[in-house]
């Protein structure tokens, strides 16, 4: 009995063992970490594109550019705030040994993705801050007030410049207790 074939598309069952029905697997390449260190230290951010991250790449460069843009302005002006250059000055450093140690710890959670697939993606995607942090509206609101401080920082007006003056000693040390107290109360909080 001859039945016509209703589905063209399905292939026909062959009872021979050598026939795949699935077409063979291939892993995703490992990524080297030695690649992606050495492309951290020449530019910061492209080790991040060389494993994938071209958001986190691209906002360690951003961090970078815009550090470096409030050192020359700061810099340029008759008034130069020396506590401010020396304040933004020592973030380079930081930002840059963040990116090279960052791009060579991703490697191995980026491979892990790689072989597990979906399994390890909804584990690592959930603990990592900074993914959520320049994930939707929070990039958003990080560019705003980007655009406000490079808005305040060109115009120059006389509140902010003497805010600066009378505090300028006193931003930096504000700003690294508050870092502390907020990785200390995230640390608390993975820990219970």
């Amino acid at each position: 009995m001859n039945l016509p074939k209703d589905n063209p598309h399905i292939p026909e069952y062959s009872p021979n063992p050598s026939f795949q029905h699935y077409p063979p697997y291939y892993s995703a390449p490992r990524k080297r970490k030695w690649v992606a260190g050495v492309l951290s230290f020449i530019v910061p951010g492209t080790g991040h594109f060389y494993l994938g991250l071209m958001q986190r790449g691209l906002f360690i460069m951003m961090l970078l550019i815009l550090d470096i843009f409030i050192i020359t302005s700061f810099t340029t002006r008759s008034d130069t705030s020396v506590p401010m250059v020396t304040l933004f000055a020592l973030f380079i450093p930081v930002i840059y040994f963040y990116n090279l140690f960052d791009a060579l710890q991703t490697t191995d959670n980026v491979n892990r993705r790689n072989e597990l697939g979906e399994f390890a993606a909804s584990l690592y995607d959930s603990e990592d801050p900074l993914q959520k942090l320049i994930k939707g509206t929070n990039l958003g609101v990080i560019l705003i007030a980007a655009g406000v401080l490079f808005f305040l920082l060109s115009n120059k007006p006389r509140w902010f410049t003497g805010l600066f003056d009378l505090m300028g000693s006193y931003v930096g040390s504000v700003i690294l207790v508050l870092a502390g107290l907020a990785m200390y109360v995230l640390d608390s909080r993975k820990n219970k």
